[in-house]
């Protein structure tokens, strides 16, 4: 009998029909089984990340690199990857890292259903307060919030036969806001007082309320952040004015974005671009936080911003074996080398 051929679009396709399905599902079972709920929610997570390493080839997707064998990928006799493997593969291999923020709220996730698989939860029980219930629907709104971005934005291409899902799935998914509304009412004096002190709120991309505050106008070429009062959403901002059309561009999180005006498409090298050279003799740092090779500029207030992981620093140093700058500590770098270069123990070992 002839084999199979393997064909990676196909086993993509099914990838993500999962990840739907049990997206789906988390949803409906949130009131009654908040336990499946996020168990599920989390295996819809886990199946999105290994569906974009599964575009880039299928060996991504397999735990031990050792022992790759096609037939058993194809029959499912493997140990796929775990959530930090595939945020390094997403980083190393692929370069379209995630952020530390997004990593923590998807680890959050992750904790939660661990603690329902291997051990117990207190949400458990058939009377789960709401307490809890609006302890697991603010994590899954800030994991999808940084989910759907990814889907949508920064990965928008490898996912965009499926945006109609997609954006179906966001749209149930918003409806759970509802269990979140005593938060906000209870909320709600603290926020108009802040209003009358002169700060800033505008509705939050997660939980759905008006509730999240900004400490700060925001200034061209300048990092800002927000934070959700109700569901703790913090986000790191960055705007530009488009080069092509001089319009407003807003990134968040990171240095993926588009136009509403002109619909120019916008990568970390392309923002790094605009916020200039970083000193006289370098055109642009290194970021020590993500490994972005070159992706650190100088923002409008002389600060060092990351396009990659949109981190903030105060300073670059030259590696000492390479000269290149980075935001890291240089002070051993002749020997030990920085983010692209291995220093003089490299350069020994190769001898």
């Amino acid at each position: 009998m002839a084999k199979r051929p393997f064909n990676k679009e196909s086993t993509f396709d099914r990838l993500v029909e999962n990840a739907l399905d049990f997206l789906s599902k988390a949803i409906s079972e949130l009131d009654d089984h908040p336990k499946y709920s996020v168990i599920h929610f989390y295996a819809s997570l886990e199946l999105f990340l290994k569906a974009r390493l599964m575009a880039e080839h299928w060996t991504l997707v397999v735990a031990n690199q050792k022992e790759l064998d096609l037939g058993e990928f194809m029959s499912g006799d493997f140990r796929s990857v775990s959530l930090r493997g595939a945020a390094t593969r997403l980083e190393k291999v692929i370069r379209s890292s995630l952020s530390k923020q997004v990593l923590d709220a998807f680890d959050n996730v992750r904790k939660h259903r661990n603690k329902m698989v291997h051990f117990f939860h207190k949400a458990h029980a058939k009377k789960a307060n709401d307490a809890f219930k609006q302890e697991i629907v603010k994590q899954q709104l800030n994991a999808w919030h940084f989910l759907n971005r990814l889907l949508t934005v920064q990965w928008k291409e490898v996912f965009k036969s499926w945006s109609d899902e997609i954006a179906k799935i966001d749209a149930k998914l918003r409806q759970q806001h509802g269990y979140l509304q005593v938060i906000f009412e209870n909320l709600t004096p603290e926020i108009q007082k802040r209003k009358a002190q002169g700060m800033q709120f505008g509705k939050c991309p997660s939980c759905g309320f008006e509730s999240q505050s900004q400490e700060q106008e925001p200034e061209i070429r300048s990092i800002y952040e927000a934070e959700c009062l109700v569901c703790g959403l913090n986000q790191r901002f960055l705007q530009i004015a488009c080069p092509e059309c001089e319009s407003k561009v807003v990134f968040v999180d990171n240095g993926f974005a588009s136009c509403a005006s002109c619909d120019k498409s916008f990568e970390p090298d392309d923002v790094v671009s605009i916020l200039g050279h970083v000193e006289e003799f370098y055109d642009f740092g290194n970021c020590s936080d993500c490994d972005g090779y070159h992706t650190v500029g100088k923002g409008a207030n002389g600060e060092y911003i990351c396009a990659g992981c949109f981190e903030v620093f105060e300073s670059l140093e030259p590696c000492e074996w390479c000269n290149e700058p980075n935001t890291g500590n240089m002070e051993d770098s002749y020997w030990k080398g920085c983010n692209v270069c291995e220093g003089k123990m490299g350069w020994d070992a190769d001898e």
